[in-house]
């Protein structure tokens, strides 16, 4: 007889639980993941300077602070004109992020014919850091070099904004999705 109630029970709502929760991971999972993936293609800002007849231009995908812990896309690109309408002829990109002492990141980036020069990095402390860029040519005869300071905030709560979010997000939706199931299984 107890058995017999306990297996009714555990079909009426646990199963109810059960996929509750699933779609909850669920969402948060996508949420996470898609959240990671856009977050270095979004618009944002640039360093740009004027050097021995070039521009350099250093595009990062931070809409107002960079924090540590999250993701920025650098986009690397050298003008020959003020008007951004013609990019020099380069082949590397030779970049270094350092902070106050040592450095984070060193390294070189070659330049593809149809896209952008580019790269994702996460900075893991919070502190100032100098940014430095040289483009160099094919025989690797350097164009021209530009160093930019960049200040690294602490992130929210010692999480990134994409982790932060996805979590909020992936909650409510869960939340909700499981309130709609409950009640239109009950009724």
């Amino acid at each position: 007889m107890a058995l017999s109630r306990f297996l009714i029970w555990y079909n009426r709502y646990m199963r109810r639980i059960i996929l509750g929760m699933s779609l909850f991971l669920g969402i948060f999972s996508i949420n996470f993941i898609f959240g990671q993936s856009v977050a270095g293609h979004t618009l944002g800002q640039s360093f740009e300077k004027n050097i021995n007849g070039y521009l350099v231009d250093v595009g990062y995908s931070a809409v107002d602070k960079v924090y540590a812990g999250e993701t920025i896309r650098f986009n690397f690109n050298l003008w020959t004109d003020k008007k951004n309408e013609e990019i020099a002829d380069f082949d590397y990109v030779w970049v270094r992020i350092a902070p106050q002492e040592g450095i984070s990141f060193a390294g070189f980036l070659h330049h593809p014919e149809l896209l952008l020069t580019g790269m994702s990095y996460t900075f893991q402390d919070p502190g100032r850091y100098e940014l430095t860029v040289r483009f160099l040519d094919k025989n690797e005869k350097p164009l021209t070099e530009a160093s930019f300071p960049l200040v690294v905030e602490r992130s929210f709560w010692g999480l990134s904004k994409e982790i932060t979010s996805g979590a909020v997000a992936g909650i409510f939706i869960g939340s909700f999705l499981t309130f709609l199931l409950m009640r239109k299984r009950t009724s």
